[in-house]
């Protein structure tokens, strides 16, 4: 399977969205041995990732299925084949299963190395990208920050991430079926990375499979979990709840997921993950002390229906007090034509 890469086109309908929802999905499972001897362990189940992927993205128009690849170039011949298309693009979901690294050593060039007399007055700027990283089929490191740039240059309208792969510093040894790295020693300057704006933030989710600096076992994938809680794809979960319901899963194993997202207004509120399209899963309810507590959603609806049920009960007794102050009235307005009708009487009776 090394090299292949399978491109899926599924039909998008177009009475329901103008837009063409697609996906890239790079599937790196084969043991790596780079030019520096480290060696990336043979990751088997990220075959089974694919087809996971491929059910759970099935509303998609296009969905490219990509093994073994150097996954610069497997990005940036995707942009390419997405822009001759020239589809207006809705939701742009990025999936990688494989190795992955927090690199912050960085491997000098021997001809590049400082003598100790240069040391004080010379510094290296190394091109290595550094940080969160995926690793492609021949070792290669992709910085997942760069990744946002590059999918940010197909203008979609949303961006949806979901990084399989582990974020540690250290890396394994070959045998070992944990999706990382081994450690390096040269430590450089590390390269500028460029800012992106608060607006192009705003419209991407990043949904990390492990936290920062832990592991993810291979047989227990974040890609498997998030099979499972989707229904294989069949039931679409709120992307603002959907790292809670692989967290609430996947507790037996340990692991955790995290979700990366800058919440503005309402920007995600409607967004359900894989497809807006079918059937929708409930907010669960969260658990305190051993008690169901409502979640924050139904939190907010419950609020919004009491201070309805508040402002009625205020027009009720302010309708209530006009009644009794009318009511009251009328009672001195008939007194005082009862008085008057017996004062008149009186004065009849006696000129009588």
């Amino acid at each position: 399977m090394a090299g292949k890469t399978v491109i899926e086109e599924m039909d998008s309908d177009s009475s329901y969205s103008p837009q063409v929802n697609v996906a890239l999905v790079i599937l790196n499972s084969k043991q790596i041995k780079t030019e520096r001897k480290t060696t990336f362990s043979e990751l088997p189940g990220v075959v089974e990732d694919g087809e996971m992927m491929k059910k759970m993205l099935s509303e998609y128009g296009v969905v490219k299925l990509a093994y073994n690849v150097d996954i610069s170039q497997a990005l940036k011949n995707f942009n390419k084949e997405q822009k001759n298309i020239g589809s207006d693009i809705g939701r742009m979901h990025f999936h990688f299963s494989g190795h992955g690294v927090h690199n912050a050593r960085i491997f000098i060039k021997p001809e590049d190395k400082l003598t100790d007399s240069e040391v004080d007055t010379k510094t290296k700027i190394t091109e290595t990208p550094t940080g969160e990283c995926m690793v492609g089929s021949s070792g290669e490191l992709y910085a997942i920050h760069d990744l946002k740039h590059e999918l940010l240059k197909l203008g979609s309208e949303s961006i949806t991430v979901t990084l399989d792969c582990c974020r540690s510093l250290s890396r394994t040894r070959t045998g070992t079926k944990s999706r990382g790295q081994t450690k390096d020693k040269e430590v450089v300057k590390l390269m500028n990375r460029e800012t992106i704006s608060p607006q192009d933030q705003e419209k991407m989710c990043v949904l990390y499979g492990s936290l920062d600096g832990h592991l993810i076992n291979d047989d227990q994938s974040f890609t498997k979990e998030l099979f499972t809680v989707t229904d294989e794809g069949k039931t679409n979960i709120n992307i603002l709840h959907l790292a809670r319901n692989v967290n609430d899963s996947w507790e037996r194993t340990g692991q955790m997921c995290k979700v990366d997202i800058v919440e503005v207004r309402n920007n995600w509120e409607d967004f359900y993950w894989p497809s807006n399209s079918g059937p929708r899963k409930e907010i669960p309810a969260i658990k305190e002390n051993g008690k169901e507590a409502q979640s924050t959603e139904k939190d907010k609806k419950m609020e919004r229906m009491e201070k309805t049920l508040r402002e009625n009960t205020e027009t009720m007794e302010r309708m209530n007090k006009m009644i009794e102050e009318l009511q009251n009235k009328r009672k001195i307005e008939r007194t005082h034509d009862e008085n008057g009708n017996d004062s008149k009487k009186t004065k009849k009776e006696v000129c009588l």
